[in-house]
C-alpha cells in the first residue's frame, strides 16, 4: 500500500467508528437484550451475536432490496404487531432520519411491552448526512423529554464515542470542501491526526457530544 493511500484510509470515517458492539455491550451486560428484540430501522446492521432471544429487524423496502435479515417492511410510525409485542427495542442512528419523531415514540411505547427497555442512539453534533433524508438532532434534554413525554421512564441518557469523534467528522467534510494545495495537506495531515486521536481517547463530553445513547422503560404498569 502506497502512503497516499495509508494516509487516506486513516483519513477515512470508517477508519475511526467502532463496531456496534461497544455501543451496545452495556445494555446486554444489563440484560436489556434478551427475548424477543426489535431492532428498528435496521438498515444491513446485523446485531444478532448481541441478542439473547429472538431478533427482529425492521425497515422500510429499499428499490432491488437484497437484505434478506429483514423480517417487518414498515415505517416506523406503523409497526405491523400487536401491543406489547417486544421485550426490548434498539434503534441505531435512525430518528434523524424520520420526518415524524412524535409519532414514532407513542408506537415503540405500544409495542414494547411492561416493564421493557427502548435503547436509542441519535446524533447532537454530526454533519448532515441524508440516508436519503436528515430531519433533526438531539440534545440530552430534548431526546429525554421525547421518550418521557410519551410514557417512559429515562434510566440513563450519556454521550457516545469521544469529543475527537465529533471534530473528526466535521474536520473531514471542512477540507473536502476546496481542493487547493492547503486543504489538501489538511486532508492528509490533520484529519488522520485527529483520527488517531478518535481512536484512542476517551475524553467525552455532553457539550460536544457526536451521539447521544437513551435507555428508558415502559412502566410495569403501562
Amino acid at each position: 500500500m502506497s502512503l497516499r493511500d495509508s494516509l487516506g484510509k486513516i483519513a477515512s470515517q470508517a477508519w475511526i467508528w467502532p463496531a456496534i458492539d461497544p455501543e451496545l455491550q452495556p445494555a446486554r451486560d444489563l440484560g436489556l437484550l434478551r427475548g424477543r428484540v426489535l431492532n428498528a430501522g435496521a438498515g444491513w446492521r446485523d446485531i444478532s451475536h448481541l441478542i439473547d432471544g429472538e431478533l427482529i429487524n425492521q425497515d422500510l423496502p429499499y428499490e432491488d432490496d437484497e437484505r434478506s435479515h429483514i423480517q417487518i417492511y414498515s415505517p416506523l410510525h406503523l409497526i405491523p404487531e400487536p401491543d406489547a409485542s417486544f421485550d426490548s427495542i434498539v434503534c441505531i442512528a435512525v430518528l434523524e432520519h424520520v420526518e415524524n419523531p412524535e409519532a414514532v415514540v407513542p408506537e415503540f411505547f405500544r409495542v414494547t411491552k411492561p416493564g421493557g427497555y427502548v435503547i436509542v442512539s441519535v446524533p447532537f453534533l454530526q454533519p448532515e448526512h441524508k440516508v436519503p433524508t436528515d430531519y433533526q438532532r438531539y440534545t440530552s434534554d430534548g431526546l429525554k423529554r421525547l421518550f418521557a413525554h410519551h410514557g417512559f421512564e429515562i434510566i440513563s441518557c450519556k454521550p457516545l464515542f469521544s469529543v475527537y469523534h465529533t471534530l473528526h467528522w466535521i474536520v473531514y467534510e471542512l477540507v473536502r470542501l476546496r481542493q487547493s494545495l492547503a486543504f489538501k495537506i489538511l486532508r492528509y495531515t490533520l484529519v488522520p491526526f485527529i483520527g488517531w486521536l478518535a481512536r484512542r481517547s476517551d475524553l467525552q463530553s455532553e457539550k460536544l457530544a457526536s451521539v447521544f445513547q437513551l435507555i428508558a422503560r415502559k412502566p410495569l404498569d403501562a
